[in-house]
Formats: C-alpha cells, sequence, structure tokens
C-alpha cells in the first residue's frame, strides 16, 4: 500500500510539475510569439506577405520558416494566426504549421547525433513532402473556408484599428502587449484545458507502453504508435533521447519514429487548442495529415533501416 501510495503522490507531483512549467511556458510564448507577429505587421506590409507566402515558392518559404523556427506544436498557433491575418496564402500556411513541431535546427542536430545521417534525411524528406503537398491540397480543396481567427485582435471596429491602420503615430510595446495578451485570452480556457489532460497523460501513462510489443514487433504497431502520440504531449526534442532507449530495448525505429512524429505533430493538448480556430472539417484533414506522415515515415523508416541502425 505504501508503494501504491508513494507512487500516486509521485504521479500527482509529476502531473502538477509538468502542468506549472509548461501553462507558464504556453502563456509566456504565447504573448511573446503574438507581440513578435504583431510587430511583423506593422513592419512588413499584407502585400509583402501575401507576395512572399503565395505561388509555389511560397510553399517552400513556408517550410523553410518552419523548419528554423524551435517550436512545439502549441506554440507554432500565434505565429501561424499571424500569419493567416496578414493575409498570407492559406496553402504555405498549413505547410508551416505541419513543419514547425517536426524540423527544426535543435531536432535536426539531435536525430543527426542519435540516429544518423540516413535516417535524418528519410524522416525530413518524409515531413517536407507530406506538408508541401498537403498544404497544396488543402488550399485546392479551399480548407480556409474552415478557418474562425479570434475576435480579440481583429483590425476592424477594435481597440486596435488605429494601430494597424497608423502603424507610425501609435506603436509602442505596451500596445503590442495589450494586443498579444488579448489574443492569449482568446485562447486561455483551450490552453488550460489541452495542458491539463497532457498535464494527466505525462504524469500517469507510463513511457514503457510501447515496450511490451518489442519482441514481436506486428505491422499494425507503427499506426497505434501514431495514433497513441497523439494522444500524449510529447515534443520531438524530448521523444528522441527515450527513443533511443525504446529502440535499445527492441522497439523498432519505425514505430518510433511514428510516435515521435504523432506526439510533436498534433498532440491532444494542441487539438484541443486548434479546436479555437478549426472548424470540424479542418481538424479532422490537420489529424489525418499528421497521422499519414507519422505512418509514411515510420514504414520507410523500417523498410529501409534496420531496428539498430545509427544506435
Amino acid at each position: 500500500m505504501s508503494d501504491f501510495t508513494s507512487l500516486s503522490q509521485s504521479a500527482l507531483f509529476n502531473s502538477m510539475q509538468f502542468f506549472i512549467i509548461v501553462f507558464s511556458e504556453l502563456v509566456l510564448l504565447f504573448i511573446l510569439i503574438s507581440m513578435l507577429v504583431s510587430w511583423l505587421q506593422l513592419k512588413i506590409p499584407k502585400a509583402r506577405v501575401q507576395a512572399l507566402l503565395s505561388g509555389k515558392s511560397g510553399y517552400m518559404l513556408a517550410a523553410g520558416l518552419g523548419a528554423i523556427t524551435p517550436f512545439c506544436s502549441c506554440s507554432t498557433l500565434p505565429m501561424m494566426v499571424g500569419l493567416l491575418r496578414a493575409k498570407a496564402a492559406f496553402g504555405p500556411v498549413m505547410t508551416f504549421l505541419f513543419t514547425s513541431p517536426l524540423l527544426n535546427p535543435f531536432l535536426i542536430a539531435m536525430l543527426w547525433v542519435i540516429f544518423g545521417l540516413k535516417l535524418l534525411l528519410i524522416y525530413s524528406l518524409s515531413v517536407l513532402g507530406v506538408a508541401i503537398l498537403s498544404g497544396m491540397l488543402l488550399q485546392v480543396f479551399q480548407f480556409q473556408r474552415f478557418i474562425t481567427l479570434p475576435q480579440a485582435s481583429t483590425c476592424c471596429g477594435s481597440n486596435n484599428a488605429m494601430l494597424t491602420l497608423h502603424p507610425e503615430k501609435t506603436w509602442s510595446l505596451k500596445g503590442l502587449l495589450q494586443q498579444a495578451i488579448k489574443e492569449t485570452r482568446s485562447f486561455l480556457p483551450h490552453i488550460t484545458l489541452g495542458v491539463a489532460v497532457g498535464a494527466v497523460i505525462h504524469g500517469y501513462v507510463p513511457s514503457s507502453l510501447l515496450a511490451g510489443l518489442s519482441n514481436s514487433n506486428p505491422w499494425w504497431l507503427i499506426p497505434a504508435a501514431a495514433l497513441s502520440g497523439i494522444m500524449l504531449y510529447v515534443r520531438a526534442s524530448t521523444m528522441l533521447p527515450l527513443a533511443a532507449t525504446l529502440v535499445a530495448k527492441g522497439v523498432s525505429l519505425g514505430t518510433v519514429m511514428a510516435l515521435t512524429i504523432g506526439g510533436a505533430g498534433a498532440s491532444l493538448p494542441e487539438m484541443i487548442i486548434l479546436k479555437r480556430i478549426f472548424q470540424w472539417p479542418l481538424m479532422i484533414a490537420f489529424v489525418l495529415v499528421v497521422l499519414g506522415t507519422a505512418i509514411m515515415t515510420g514504414f520507410s523508416v523500417q523498410l529501409l533501416l534496420s531496428t539498430g541502425a545509427g544506435v
């Protein structure tokens, strides 16, 4: 009984610690990123943003922007909202949303060091290919009609109208901060719920959940791992050190990559926050794209690399 009580207290402590740290981090990131995006909107004309993130070159630029921004899936959202407000093309913005949590300099370095160059290339090409193609298809089928932007910072009929219309007269750090806080407030209930779900999972779901299947590695394990990742709140940079341990226990590289992409690309907390912006058709399409990326990458790694490669 004492062991059970000790484990329960440890799980509760881990959950509370996770909630406090991640909630504080996300709120701070939302405010800072919203301020940065608002400042960029004042400095860069909307026509310039539209020109940069449009056409075929816009997808490559969006993918590149995603690859150099070290955001997790949740903290990518205010940047996405800012790009949409600046009238950037919808398809490239979605490419940015898919790419940002899955490719960044830190992640690339960790993949190279832990698993080697070959796996890094397979991973990067899979993520970039699916992100760009998915962004194009979502724009072709006009999924932008399923976007609902928050009302807190609209530039028409709000207190911030003059900030957008006359930036040279009204720009100030205080004004940017006030606008960012309003933006963040509209997401706060979703952030709280999302992080709470992630905290419970973090504290009470054992990291060795998939290790029990390590001996058989059935074909359905990769899709199951991708789906399991979505139910967790796992950053890719956090998952990769654990991934080396799972591989050492016998879990296949493909399974570990599927779990990593599922958790980093579309975690349950992120989807709760994202529901503030996406209507159900776009939300379903988003989840399917991340699942497809995770499963395709997992099977590609499984076929092209042996279980122990690079470890």
